[in-house]
């Protein structure tokens, strides 16, 4: 029997490539969008099989219907891969560099609100979702894909490390919860890879990065799709656990 997965932000440069890494698996797949429809498009006609649905994470209960649906259509849910996100406004990552922290005064209570909405709640309404038909299917993997701010101290926007904090902190909760019902929960952190929303830093952090990278480069959308495919698809028994992609920073 194929497994079943849903990868919300299947549109962006890693829920893109981790819904294909999927298919190749011979997983049947559902993916959410919300602003970007073309990409949506393009992907839905390179894997006609796949299911494209829009979904806005601040939206809490919209997105658990989504979910729920998702799930309805697929026959069941077997893995749920929470790929999507906001970054936030370019101008907080501007500055965003070594010794440069003076944006902190910047972030008002709009700025923060979004990002824990989006990053957060979002996360949360999908999770209850997605439980319930894990446990009526005796089981699954729930994976977030988040960026390493907030897991390592680098230079980030205060409020988008929180957001991934309060991401750890609801793995951690969430893993001991759902265990019972043969359901594991981890996060893959990510550090700096080619394409997608690095291109918001300043050479002063790709460079930075590069500098103390034990492999001194930027890691490949190809390859975190690829392990989280393998967490989602043949994971049996890792859960709780944060596990890093960031050629060895």
């Amino acid at each position: 029997m194929k497994q079943r997965c849903l990868v919300l932000g299947g549109s962006g440069t890693v829920g893109s490539a981790l819904c294909r890494a999927l298919a190749r698996e011979g997983a049947r797949v559902a993916f959410t969008w919300y602003r970007n429809e073309a990409a949506a498009e393009a992907l839905t006609k390179e894997l006609p099989e796949s299911i494209a649905l829009r979904c806005n994470l601040e939206d809490f209960n919209g997105t658990m219907s989504v979910v729920t649906r998702a799930a309805e259509t697929l026959g069941g849910l077997d893995a749920l891969v929470q790929a999507a996100g906001t970054s936030g406004d370019d101008r907080f990552w501007k500055c965003a560099a070594p010794g440069n922290y003076d944006k902190l005064q910047q972030i008002d209570q709009n700025a923060f609100d979004e990002m824990m909405a989006v990053n957060t709640r979002g996360t949360l309404a999908a999770c209850r979702a997605a439980a319930v038909s894990m446990r009526e299917n005796a089981g699954g993997n729930i994976l977030f894909i988040r960026s390493i701010d907030g897991i390592k101290p680098v230079p980030s926007p205060i409020h988008f490390a929180s957001s991934t904090g309060a991401a750890k902190g609801m793995m951690d909760a969430m893993a001991k919860e759902l265990g019972n019902y043969n359901i594991r929960v981890n996060i893959l952190a990510l550090g700096i890879l080619e394409g997608g929303a690095s291109r918001k830093l300043s050479h002063e952090v790709t460079d930075a990065y590069l500098k103390h990278c034990s492999l001194a480069r930027f890691g490949k959308p190809e390859e975190a799709a690829e392990f989280a495919a393998w967490m989602a698809l043949e994971n049996t028994y890792i859960t709780g656990q944060v596990l890093i992609l960031d050629g060895g920073l």
